[in-house]
């Protein structure tokens, strides 16, 4: 048979592995965290829950990047048909903060290159008379930005774009780790 000639195309070839993909994790006991699985008792109510989470504000600059994208992550698809968020009923405490380091020095003694690392503790707390705390975790996450030389908004716009990607990713894996805890939560209530 010859090279293009093949009976099944790429796309097909595609489009099957992918099917046999889904299939398997299904198989391995895999469950979407935000939708519904079968037998799962905790995923249609995991969605409301996200969205009573009200987050306070997180001090400084990069605080706000990750307050910001824990908000976006926290609402999707639970708004109700009137397009409000449910009643608060938790409150995520957040502490954010980054540092960085030079990992690249030239003939100078100058950087070159910076290492930052950014952090996020947290604290789900369910409100009410008395507070109980429901979770609680550290998360971190590294990037790293060039300083180029004598290119001071170059090297800004870097030093920025690397915060705001490890503010998404600290956003991320909290708002994954709060929706993991609630989903316990909820499965030992039902």
């Amino acid at each position: 048979m010859s090279r293009g000639a093949s009976s099944i195309s790429s796309s097909d070839r595609r489009a099957w592995l992918s099917g046999a993909g889904l299939l398997l994790l299904g198989a391995c006991g895999f469950r979407p965290l935000h939708g519904v699985a079968r037998g799962d008792a905790a995923a249609p109510g995991l969605a409301e829950e996200l969205a009573a989470i009200r987050v306070p504000l997180i001090p400084e600059r990069f605080g706000q990047l990750v307050r910001r994208g824990i908000e976006q992550r926290l609402v999707i698809g639970a708004t109700s048909r009137a397009g409000d968020r449910p009643a608060v009923r938790h409150e995520l405490r957040v502490s954010a903060a980054v540092l960085a380091e030079a990992i690249g020095i030239d003939r100078e003694g100058g950087s070159t290159r910076l290492r930052s690392i950014g952090t996020a503790r947290w604290a789900l707390v369910r409100l009410g008379p008395p507070e109980e705390a429901v979770a609680s975790g550290f998360e971190r996450s590294l990037d790293a930005s060039n300083i180029p030389l004598n290119q001071f908004f170059a090297a800004d716009a870097s030093r920025e774009a690397a915060e705001r990607r490890m503010a998404d990713s600290l956003a991320q894996e909290v708002v994954t780790r709060v929706a993991l805890a609630l989903r316990r939560q909820l499965a030992a209530g039902a």
